[in-house]
């Protein structure tokens, strides 16, 4: 399989949400598993999560998150961060997805704020 780069994640104007689901490296018959994602984000506050599924077609519960952060299954960014950032991490899944979690900010917004939030440019998946 040759390697691409697909657009996983973009901005909503929600507080968390997940994107939709991609086309995995197991899904393409590939056997190495090899995936890396990439986000670029502007002044965004919050948990950014990476999860994978290996149902054909999974629904809410079966998807799992893969450790992307320092002992953890989401990379968090407690303060307002512009970053570009990749990530590389081994699964034999069928498909992968990226999440966006805001519900360990305290105090809790009561609604989405670019302003205090931030937003997510884009997450890049390269398979």
């Amino acid at each position: 399989m040759s390697t691409q780069s697909i657009e996983i994640l973009t901005n909503k104007e929600e507080l968390s949400y997940s994107g939709d689901k991609f086309k995995a490296d197991g899904a393409y018959g590939a056997t190495d598993g090899l995936h890396t994602v990439s986000w670029k984000l502007n002044a965004f506050k919050g948990r950014i999560f990476i999860e994978c599924s290996l149902i054909t077609d999974p629904g809410d519960s079966d998807w799992f998150a893969i450790p992307i952060g320092s002992g953890t299954d989401y990379k968090e960014y407690a303060t307002q961060t512009t970053i570009t950032e990749a990530n590389t991490f081994t699964v034999n899944a069928v498909w992968v997805r990226a999440r966006v979690d805001r519900s360990a900010i305290t105090p809790a917004p009561g609604s989405y704020s670019q302003a205090t939030l931030g937003s997510v440019d884009s997450v890049l998946l390269n398979t």
